[in-house]
């Protein structure tokens, strides 16, 4: 059985273009490659480019997230609107994740290294919540 790992963020942010397209210029600075589809990354979209797929009305939901390429790992950004009008993102769908070995000889994905990676994209934002799930 598949296990499905996420992690969720929300921020002190309005839920608006101009703040969708400042958090993928900051994926961007962080060496991050952005791309519209997991398995052909062709094109690389920048941050306006990511930020109108995410807010396009024609995809179906599941459809409007950006995939990323960083060093050795891939996974997905999709972006979403509180109730409260803020600004919450999530990175799942790791294609080849970044894993170790923990005390109890368990192997499983370090969420601690994906954690890291975000609070730098997120240096200049307030978060107000930072979830971990496996579903």
């Amino acid at each position: 059985m598949s296990v499905f790992y996420s992690i969720r963020i929300l921020l002190d942010l309005k839920y608006t273009e101009n703040h969708i397209e400042y958090l993928f210029q900051k994926c961007i600075e962080n060496n991050m490659h952005l791309y519209k589809d997991a398995f052909e990354n062709i094109c690389e979209l920048d941050s306006s480019d990511s930020t109108a797929r995410i807010l396009a009305i024609e995809l179906e939901p599941e459809e409007r997230r950006v995939y990323v390429k960083f060093q050795d790992t891939d996974f997905s950004i999709a972006v979403y609107k509180e109730k409260t009008n803020l600004l919450k993102f999530s990175i799942s769908g790791f294609g080849i994740m970044w894993r170790k070995e923990f005390i109890n000889d368990h192997y499983d994905i370090d969420f601690a290294r994906y954690i890291r990676l975000l609070l730098r994209v997120c240096r200049s934002f307030t978060i107000l919540e930072l979830k971990t799930g496996a579903f």
